[in-house]
């Protein structure tokens, strides 16, 4: 038996197998994919990302693989708006942060089995995992404390019954790796027009990571000419036909969706959920990457203290609990007020002019979704409101 089995070897997942490992802790990471992997979602860190690097002791090793991002050029409905961050986030591709976090985890002592999740079931004394390995062999492994850290079709929050049913169109992203640029510069732009919106955030002046967010029924007629279907909805979106005509895949593209995963609660006994797997965050904020690394590394501290204090395993599970489901609460009315602004013509144009009358409060709002900055300002409505009114 572990002490503890980290599903899921993403940032989520290794913040926390290295956080448990630093402490002493005997982990398993168990994921299906080899690192380094090919992922193309998630490239944007913010500010807030790259400190939760720099205190897991990450950060240097990255930072030479990281293009410095200065803030986010927003444009819909007739409006242009640049929004600079007080801290600089960073442009990183997926492949260099998953395997410098998982690395690092195995550094410290945890041990990384290549597996997919088949079944969970709770034990008196823990968990049993049925996991099935790359030659399609079964076989259990059995800890103490896991941690689900599978993504947003987590099945650890599937066998436990903790995943809420979606309603409505989904979306999809899809895109990927770009080059042929020529003119890009330190700022993540951003192209909305109602549901859709189209991001590119450059690694240099010619690459990118370029998706597009659609809803399902715009794709399912395109789902054979995708390829196609991207470059005509980047066009559209941006207004500009000749910038993104000598853009080419570099690649393969990526297709991730739908788009949405809610669940009831981030814990069941001696499961902790975190990263996408606890609730997934519209992605237009880009506030999965901090998200991923802060949930991490609290649910790591969380059993920590449940392994070395018994007494106090529920107390510390309920304060996880309680903790992150209120930052993602406040995280996702963030993400619903700015979405609902951006996707109006008339609230945005409102929303613009007010913006050039006090720059502050617009700074107030991009650093608390930047994560280097409080949330409680942003989210008081006399601020917001008076950003639309």
């Amino acid at each position: 038996m572990v002490d503890v089995a980290v599903v899921g070897g993403g940032p989520a997942g290794s913040s926390a197998a290295l956080t448990l490992a630093r402490a002493g802790l005997e982990t398993l990471v168990i994921d299906r994919s080899h690192f380094p992997r090919p992922k193309a979602c998630g490239e944007y860190l913010s500010a807030g990302a790259v400190a939760q690097l720099r205190t897991l002791g990450v950060e240097s090793a990255l930072a030479s693989s990281a293009a410095p991002l200065r803030g986010i050029r927003l444009s819909g409905n007739g409006v242009r708006v640049e929004l600079r961050f007080s801290e600089a986030g960073w442009a990183l591709p997926r492949a260099q942060l998953d395997d410098a976090l998982l690395q690092s985890a195995i550094a410290a002592g945890a041990r990384f089995s290549q597996a997919r999740l088949e079944d969970l079931t709770k034990e008196e004394t823990g968990c049993m995992l049925t996991v099935r390995e790359p030659d399609g062999e079964t076989r259990t492994v059995r800890a103490r404390f896991v941690i689900g850290a599978d993504g947003a079709h987590s099945i650890v929050a599937k066998k436990l019954g903790l995943t809420m049913p979606q309603r409505g169109i989904q979306r999809f992203a899809l895109g990927g790796h770009y080059t042929g640029f020529g003119d890009l510069e330190p700022f993540v732009e951003m192209f909305v027009e109602g549901s859709s919106y189209f991001a590119v955030n450059p690694f240099d002046a010619a690459r990118a990571n370029v998706m597009v967010i659609v809803r399902e029924n715009d794709l399912a007629g395109r789902k054979n000419d995708v390829d196609t279907f991207i470059r005509e909805r980047a066009r559209e979106l941006s207004g500009n036909a000749s910038r993104f005509a000598g853009a080419r895949l570099e690649g393969k593209r990526v297709a991730v969706g739908p788009l949405a995963h809610a669940t009831r609660g981030v814990t069941a006994g001696s499961v902790l959920l975190a990263g996408d797997a606890a609730g997934f965050i519209d992605p237009f904020t880009g506030q999965g990457v901090y998200l991923a690394l802060l949930s991490g590394i609290a649910a790591a501290q969380a059993i920590v203290t449940a392994y070395h204090a018994p007494p106090a395993a529920r107390s510390a599970q309920r304060t996880y609990e309680a903790d992150l489901m209120r930052e993602m609460r406040q995280r996702n009315r963030l993400a619903r007020i700015v979405r609902s602004v951006v996707r109006s013509a008339a609230l945005s144009k409102r929303a613009a002019r007010n913006l050039e009358r006090d720059p502050g409060r617009a700074q107030i709002l991009i650093d608390a979704i930047a994560g280097c900055g409080p949330l409680e300002p942003a989210l008081r409505l006399s601020n917001l409101l008076r950003l639309v009114a």
